[in-house]
């Protein structure tokens, strides 16, 4: 039971997270949220430690869902270091016919890596 109350916290964490990363906010004149806002950092979505978690997000996502999801790039990525790394990720993937974008949350913590959202969102 804790572990589902605390997989539904980090999931709430990360659908705020990319609300206020990722959407033009009005309540902010229309200013992009800062990284004060959220408490998660840009991160470069071409750096080789961002585009490691994308493909370990992808390939776990294969495992778990049986699917056959195929890395093309990351779109958007973000970070938060707490106790672990969370990364917030826009990654763009191919199915074989049709390219796209799931917003992904993966944790961190040394080696470790764990998979906490995988989510098909509407193209951008």
């Amino acid at each position: 039971m804790a572990a589902i109350s605390h997989s539904l916290l980090l999931v709430l964490t990360f659908l705020v997270a990319v609300s206020t990363l990722f959407e033009v906010s009005t309540a902010l004149g229309g200013r992009k949220a800062e990284v004060s806002d959220t408490g998660f950092k840009p991160a470069d979505p071409k750096d080789p430690k961002v585009v490691e978690v994308a493909e370990y997000a992808i390939d776990e996502h294969n495992k778990e869902a049986k699917t056959n999801l195929k890395f093309d790039h990351v779109l958007k990525a973000a970070f938060q270091v707490v106790q672990e790394t969370t990364y917030s990720l826009i990654v763009a993937a191919n199915d074989g016919t049709t390219l796209d974008n799931y917003n992904v949350v993966v944790l961190l913590n040394g080696d470790s890596k764990k998979l906490v959202a995988f989510k098909k969102t509407v193209n951008l």
